[in-house]
């Protein structure tokens, strides 16, 4: 993990770094086909025994704070006693929040390589926000962060059943500038970030379309970021 200072520089690289991202756009007929079932959605917003049903939506970076909430949700209901398999956690990670949901190897061959594509002036004016093979920044417990932790891992300890959904058309924007920043073709590039993404993560047409659809299944919704 990193500090709260290097995600919001790394919430200012993404935004220089990927500028598709700054305006959603409709996906154009040569981008890579989503891999999404709608029947597989739902199974993964069932749970047996969940009575209680949360959704986190996060649109930014913001030092990782959609884990840190849904700890704080979990480590609430255990305060008053509710087993944490009658909760069912579940984020939806759209715009430039949509970089938390890949994993490691995707972060080490191509987003944090992206980055260092800079203009290393821009780059120290935020301080390094990632190092090379460190992989996502967000997906390691920060032994110094406490009960303030807002790390993947920490959250799936805490709820083993959580859910993660990423938006496509943030992964089709920041897969199109990776590749012209990297000299690879945005089909490979997308190709590799789709089949990596965090554990127990699914791909879901737009952000915004599963914050709405999660919602009419029941869930409750807190909105980490605007």
């Amino acid at each position: 993990m990193t500090t709260r200072h290097d995600f919001l520089a790394l919430g200012a690289l993404l935004a220089a770094a990927f500028p598709s991202l700054a305006v959603a756009a409709p996906a154009a007929a040569h981008e890579p086909a989503l891999d999404f079932a709608l029947p597989a959605f739902e199974a993964s917003l069932a749970s047996a025994g969940a009575a209680h049903k949360h959704l986190f939506a996060s649109k930014a970076v913001d030092d990782g704070g959609v884990f840190g909430a849904m700890q704080t949700v979990m480590h609430a209901y255990a305060s008053i006693g509710t087993r944490a398999g009658d909760v069912l956690p579940v984020a939806v990670l759209y715009h430039y929040g949509a970089v938390l949901g890949f994993g490691d190897a995707s972060w080490n061959d191509y987003i944090t390589p992206a980055l260092a594509k800079m203009p290393k002036d821009k780059v120290a004016r935020f301080g390094l926000a990632v190092k090379p093979g460190g992989g996502n920044p967000a997906m390691k417990v920060d032994p110094k962060a406490g009960a303030f932790d807002s790390s993947i891992d920490g959250l799936l300890a805490l709820a083993p059943n959580a859910r993660f959904y990423v938006c496509n058309n943030a992964l089709a924007g920041m897969s199109a500038e990776i590749a012209k920043l990297l000299g690879r073709t945005h089909a490979a590039v997308y190709g590799a970030l789709a089949h990596d993404l965090i554990p127990h993560a699914m791909l879901v047409p737009a952000g915004v379309w599963a914050v709405h659809a999660i919602q009419e299944r029941g869930f409750t919704l807190l909105q980490t970021s605007l």
